[in-house]
């Protein structure tokens, strides 16, 4: 198992060497539209990956696709960067791309579809996309959504639980499992159960009974992680989720993270996890050493 630290691909400053000299990998993130769509900016990201990936060598190297307002499967422009990225992986030699299914609507909007014929749309389009990077040496690993949106205004239902990904996996795709994503939805699905958040219970348009650990009955095609803990319930009085805490700090008590990432480190054809850590200042890291040393502790222990 290969620890993995994030660094926004659009600042280049954010990554540092010495994570390469410490045996860790790297996941290269981009987050919005305007990362993709400013041609400038764009060719920078291209420039850093490449860069990145031929000098530093890490030992282990992923692109994250941005998620805000990138809906490929309506949008001619992003899938044309979506293919560009792909290329960028290829090129460079990366072992995957993580790929979110991008459909984040309002609750409006989302109340006016039917999620389960979404969903279907969105698994065919995956499997075009198998054919597309079929025999390639990389993987493309589509990740879970939260329950909700952090501010709770806003969400992508589509694929929240492990049932959700029936189907999807073909090829060369499989799946990225965030944990943080999943434990705030197994707390959030909880309170809900229990008549909480009763304001608020019907913004949620995918909810059903789940364990912390059901993730495990991804593990055949799972391709890669994210971990981390959260803090708070969003909800639409003004609350908000915090993602990114350590797993000490979250709402989910420590044993859970235990248990999970005891699984993670056992997955059957998962190598990298990217710990996703919320920081003051991304330049001048901090609390991601703390989550490396947590993780480090319990892979020695395994």
């Amino acid at each position: 198992m290969i620890l993995c630290i994030p660094f926004l691909a659009s600042n280049p400053a954010q990554f540092d060497p010495s994570w390469i000299e410490r045996g860790w990998g790297v996941e290269a993130s981009l987050f919005d539209r305007n990362d993709i769509m400013d041609t400038d900016v764009w060719h920078r990201v291209q420039g850093t990956v490449r860069r990145i990936s031929a000098v530093e060598q890490p030992s282990a190297f992923t692109f994250h696709f941005p998620v805000n307002d990138c809906d490929y499967l309506a949008d001619r422009l992003v899938e044309k960067r979506l293919f560009e990225a792909i290329d960028l992986v290829a090129d460079s030699g990366l072992d995957g791309l993580v790929l979110h299914s991008n459909r984040i609507r309002s609750v409006t909007e989302w109340r006016q579809l039917d999620i389960v014929k979404e969903r279907r749309r969105f698994i065919e389009y995956v499997h075009k996309l198998a054919d597309r990077v079929r025999d390639a040496d990389f993987w493309i690993g589509v990740e879970n959504m939260p329950i909700t949106g952090n501010d709770a205004l806003e969400l992508d239902p589509l694929l929240v639980f492990p049932e959700d990904f029936q189907s999807l996996s073909t090829g060369n795709i499989g799946v990225t499992w965030d944990f943080c994503h999943y434990s705030y939805s197994v707390y959030v699905a909880r309170l809900l159960a229990a008549g909480e958040l009763a304001a608020d219970a019907n913004f949620y348009p995918n909810v059903r009974s789940a364990d912390y650990l059901d993730f495990a009955r991804l593990a055949p095609v799972t391709v890669h992680h994210h971990f981390s803990a959260f803090q708070g319930v969003a909800t639409r009085a003004g609350d908000v989720c915090l993602e990114g805490a350590l797993p000490t700090a979250g709402l989910v008590r420590e044993a859970i993270y235990d248990e999970a990432f005891a699984m993670i480190a056992r997955s059957e054809r998962a190598r990298t996890v990217t710990l996703e850590i919320r920081e003051l200042d991304y330049c001048n890291r901090q609390a991601v050493y703390e989550a490396a040393r947590w993780c480090e502790q319990r892979l020695a222990n395994k």
